[in-house]
């Protein structure tokens, strides 16, 4: 045990782990011994007895001595005294697999080649000595060994702490040694499995639940070969609870029922399905004692069984690739669009079709469109505006070249359906022009993203094995050997910790103690650990603490009423402070409507790792496309490197903001147009160095009613009087709002307040 966890050396941030250091080793060890003991119990076949070995041979390297000691008390059992030939062979091999492992640790081999060895030398000495094992023992001892080595290789490369087929592999050998063990009519094997089956259906692993059965079944088999029955009826009752009823409780438990019986019923011999039938209800009702959480249902986006983490450079080399793909499928949709042939569709389309349509077929064609050509395309070009004001033609509307028409109501009737489809068509282009613009700007800007993350994971960081090795012995001491650890160093030298291990649940004085632990391993100061769980793992994502925190502040006034198009976001990621002020065009409901659309998808893609300029295109398309009218809204952000103050100011229509730096105030931004009206943004970037006590200011363009002169006198005297920037906030909109009301131009206010301070390391 570590000496930070024990009693005497306690550190009082400690405090929240001794109990999980003292409890989960013994857990542990336990389930090993209870494990090794129905190991050493399992007998397949009526002579094999390959599980205790393959179990100390697989198990981690704190448990497989208890392991050990489980499987020799179950052989010793077993025969009661009476030990064959096999057992005493079989004692050999744990124990010299035993004494590898302790000479040998983590190494797999050498455990292997002791235990196998072992067994195969006392087979051949008993074999071919005074005892008289003959040729019998010799198969019998080579196929345990077999056995036990694929088993224990088996167990190496997928920890039964995890689900999957480790996990799978000890619940056979608790399966096999239960199989032969009856109480009455009820065979302990088969309320075993119909427990553990009906359990993972009421949780919605029905893919588990089938896998169970198959595994499970076999190893009854194995061990009676009378008990093939209740392992058909079992495999159909949990067919029948995962397909019919996964994830409902009540409902699993009658489809598992009543495949059960049908199963049973179906297979001979009748006489022992009564037994087999009582011995699953048994088990059922085992299930329904288990508590509530344990029978929950399984969230949907975790997977039954973990997949294996890829490695680095392949997520990288593989998100590169796929940048690459839809850069260029955006390339190739504007370069095909570019190639083909556009027609042009002008108001001669019109006069061309209505003469199609009717003049073609008149007997007065060659007069009006030979010998008077001229004079009939004067009138059928006046007819333009006429359409486009009211939209159709009426008889009254007829120029004077078109007087001598015979066929004047036809000739209107003409006329308008020739219009209405060209307007229609035109409308049909102009839409599908944007909506390309739109997928191809999606698709430029996500591959732009993969190919930023691709270059971050391409470049994880400088690797600290002998750091790494220190906190994966830590949690080793927890009794929560983690699957994966990596302490790394990135280009700004900064620490970074991640920590993988089988899903496990810590509370929030958990975490804040094991960052202050990890901090001491790795000589920094880290932040309690962001925490995801997925796939059966749960990581653990140690940042180093920043040199800064920010402080937010904002205030707002609506120019009428309640409702105000200004919307502001303000937050902090692991690394960066982030602050958003979208301005919705207009004032009201409407312009509401866009700003906090804007502000709400801005926050989310940056979030999501998205940088500024990508999440303003990828906001911009949305704006483009949320409805046939026209939406727009200012983008103004800024991020802080919390680290080393570095700022990155980005806007797109926004007024100017305003830097206190040192305690003088400065404007920064330009004039630029807002996101949501263009087919692109135009936007403008810019990168500033801040420290602690500086603010940082975006506002509203209500707010510089008056200019931005008394903003800047204002920001200096509450940046001399170390205002908060909720003080300055409304401050600020205050002023501004006599300062509106005084010159009659009501606009929405808003100020959103950013000051860096000093982070107690």
């Amino acid at each position: 045990m570590h000496d930070l966890l024990r009693q005497d050396t306690l550190h009082p941030f400690a405090a929240a782990l001794l109990p999980r250091a003292a409890v989960r080793p013994a857990l542990r060890q336990g389930s090993a011994f209870l494990a090794g003991l129905l190991g050493g119990w399992a007998v397949l076949y009526g002579a094999l007895i390959p599980f205790g070995l393959g179990l100390t041979l697989g198990f981690a390297e704190d448990c497989f001595a208890a392991c050990a000691a489980g499987a020799v008390l179950g052989l010793l059992l077993h025969g009661f005294g009476a030990l064959s030939l096999d057992s005493i062979c079989l004692l050999c091999a744990i124990g010299a697999a035993v004494a590898a492992r302790w000479l040998w640790p983590g190494r797999f081999r050498p455990a292997l080649l002791a235990g196998c060895g072992a067994m195969g030398l006392g087979a051949v000495c008993f074999a071919f000595g005074p005892t008289g094992g003959g040729v019998d023992l010799l198969l019998t001892c080579g196929a345990d060994a077999l056995l036990a080595g694929a088993l224990g290789f088996a167990l190496r490369r997928f920890p039964p702490e995890t689900p999957g087929a480790g996990m799978l592999l000890v619940g056979a050998a608790a399966a096999a040694a239960l199989g032969g063990v009856t109480l009455g009519p009820v065979c302990l094997g088969v309320v075993f499995c119909a427990a553990l089956e009906a359990a993972l259906c009421c949780r919605g692993q029905g893919k588990a639940a089938l896998a169970c059965c198959a595994v499970l079944g076999a190893a009854l088999c194995g061990a009676d070969a009378s008990l093939g029955p209740a392992a058909a009826g079992l495999s159909c009752a949990s067919a029948a609870a995962a397909l019919l009823a996964s994830g409902r409780r009540v409902e699993a438990f009658a489809a598992y029922a009543g495949g059960c019986v049908t199963g049973v019923l179906c297979v001979q011999p009748p006489g022992s399905a009564f037994g087999f039938a009582f011995s699953a209800g048994a088990g059922l009702g085992l299930a329904a004692l288990l508590p509530g959480g344990w029978l929950a249902p399984v969230p949907a986006d975790e997977p039954d069984a973990p997949e294996e983490r890829p490695r680095f450079s392949a997520a990288a080399t593989r998100l590169e690739a796929v940048a690459e793909s839809l850069s260029s499928l955006a390339e190739t949709v504007n370069e095909v669009y570019d190639a083909l042939p556009h027609r042009c569709e002008t108001f001669r389309w019109v006069i061309d079709n209505a003469h199609d349509a009717l003049c073609f077929n008149c007997g007065r064609r060659e007069s009006c469109w030979k010998q008077e050509y001229t004079a009939t395309l004067d009138g059928m070009n006046a007819l333009r505006p006429i359409l486009e004001r009211n939209g159709h033609l009426e008889t009254g509307d007829l120029p004077a070249q078109l007087g001598r028409c015979i066929h004047p109501a036809a000739l209107c009737a003409a006329v308008n359906k020739a219009f209405a489809l060209y307007r229609s068509r035109k409308e049909t282009r102009v839409h599908a022009e944007a909506m390309r613009t739109a997928l191809t700007e999606q698709y430029s800007a996500v591959a732009d993203a993969l190919g930023v993350l691709s270059e971050q994971l391409g470049r994880p960081g400088t690797p600290e094995p002998y750091k790494s090795g220190r906190v994966a012995d830590f949690f080793a001491s927890l009794g929560t050997p983690p699957l994966e650890s990596a302490v790394t160093l990135d280009d700004l030298g900064r620490t970074r910790a991640a920590v993988t291990l089988p899903r496990t649940r810590f509370s929030a004085p958990e975490l804040a103690a094991l960052a202050q632990e990890v901090g001491r391993l790795c000589r920094r100061t880290f932040d309690p650990p962001q925490v995801l769980s997925c796939k059966g793992m749960t990581t653990l994502l140690f940042c180093e603490k920043p040199a800064l925190r920010a402080v937010f502040g904002s205030a707002g006034s609506a120019a009428r009423g309640s409702i105000s198009g200004d919307a502001v976001q303000q937050f902090c990621s692991p690394t960066a402070a982030q602050m958003i002020l979208c301005d919705g065009m207009g004032t009201g409901r409407p312009a509401a409507v866009d700003g906090n659309l804007a502000a709400e998808l801005t926050a989310r893609l940056l979030k999501a790792g998205f940088t500024a300029e990508l999440a303003a295109r990828l906001v911009n398309v949305a704006l483009a496309l949320k409805s046939d009218e026209e939406s727009g809204a200012t983008l103004d952000l800024i991020s802080v490197d919390l680290y080393t103050g570095t700022a990155r100011l980005f806007k797109a229509g926004a007024a100017p903001g305003f830097l206190v730096h040192g305690g003088r105030a400065r404007p920064v931004g330009d004039a630029s147009l807002p996101i949501g009206i263009l087919g692109g943004v135009n936007g403008q970037s810019r990168v500033v160095h801040l420290a602690a006590g500086d603010y940082a200011v975006l506002v509203s363009d209500g707010l510089l009613v008056d200019g931005t002169g008394w903003v800047l006198k204002q920001l200096e005297l509450s940046a001399a009087a170390a205002d908060p920037p909720e003080v300055l906030a409304k401050t600020l909109v205050e002023t501004a709002r006599a300062r509106a009301e005084a010159t009659g131009r009501p606009d929405d206010i808003t100020a959103a307040v950013l000051r860096l301070e000093a982070c107690g390391r």
